[in-house]
């Protein structure tokens, strides 16, 4: 994570109105968390009535309706020619997902994480309404937000997991000059957030293998987020910069070079074990990240 000149201070919201604008808008994810749990490795099941939830889970995708095999493979990502391009790291679910697939629906809540739908499921689950989900795909949601207070500008970050995961980040990005706060500053820092914790994650499942838990094999990270800034600078423009020595195309140096660098560092450490994939949604298909990034501006 990089470190940003200033003092970690309290951050509040200067005006009544705002302050419960942000609380009714956050409102929805003010529930007691539930204790963070890695999906297991177990057989897709309907527990009987009376049990919280359904899980439904798969890591064989069948044959795509557009021709192209999703199966997914556990272990490090493949890579081309000895690395993973960034064009590869785009996840576009409109080529991944027939048409009677909505966005909402790929997105499984399996208790407090967050996954893939498989593409193949035809038929939803009679008892939560979802398709069958890959555990092997974790959802990482984030969102970065900047603000102009009474005292000048305010940023935070919303990284989200799933309902009730106890992991769900709500951080208020602290330093006192306007150049530590900008919307592009904050959205790089929930990805750098998103992806150290992807380590971590990874981390603790390979101590709770050797353990003796047998846990579902990870294939990736979709990282979701609402900034086509942040997609489009990994996934499409990186690659010019490096090659540019780190200028745009009109020659001037590129804003935040030092932190898409420590991204890309972040990213490459992750894709040791398992594929890195950024998701653009829009901005109403980010509530969470974006209501977690809102309540660091009530603390």
């Amino acid at each position: 994570m990089p470190s940003i000149n200033g003092v970690a201070v309290p951050v509040r919201i200067q005006t009544k109105k705002r302050k419960e604008r942000l609380e009714i808008e956050s409102s929805e994810l003010a529930r007691v968390p539930r204790k963070s749990q890695i999906p297991q490795k177990e057989k897709a099941h309907h527990p009987p009535q009376g049990m919280e939830g359904c899980i439904h889970s798969s890591t064989a995708h069948g044959p795509s309706t557009k021709g192209v095999s999703r199966h997914h493979v556990a272990g490090s990502p493949v890579k081309k020619n000895g690395e993973i391009t960034p064009a590869d790291r785009r996840f576009r679910a409109e080529d991944e997902y027939p048409t009677h697939f909505t966005l909402p629906e790929i997105e499984i809540d399996i208790g407090s994480w967050m996954c893939l739908a498989c593409p193949t499921s035809t038929s939803k689950c009679k008892d939560c309404k979802q398709y069958e989900g890959h555990e092997d795909s974790l959802i990482i949601a984030i969102h970065g937000e900047c603000i102009t207070g009474k005292f000048g500008k305010l940023s935070a970050i919303g990284v989200f997991y799933g309902r009730g995961n106890a992991g769900n980040i709500s951080w208020p990005i602290p330093g006192k000059d306007d150049h530590s706060h900008t919307t592009q500053i904050a959205e790089l820092t929930a990805c750098l957030r998103a992806l150290r914790n992807a380590t971590s994650i990874i981390d603790k499942r390979r101590n709770m293998m050797r353990k003796g838990k047998v846990l579902m094999p990870l294939n990736s990270f979709i990282i979701k987020t609402d900034s086509e800034y942040l997609v489009r600078s990994l996934t499409e423009w990186l690659p010019k910069w490096k090659n540019n020595g780190w200028k745009t195309c009109k020659g001037v140096p590129v804003a935040n070079a030092e932190m898409f660098k420590l991204v890309e560092a972040g990213i490459m450490m992750v894709e040791m074990v398992v594929q890195v994939k950024f998701w653009l949604v829009p901005k109403q298909s980010n509530m969470e990240a974006t209501c977690l990034a809102k309540m660091a501006f009530t603390a």
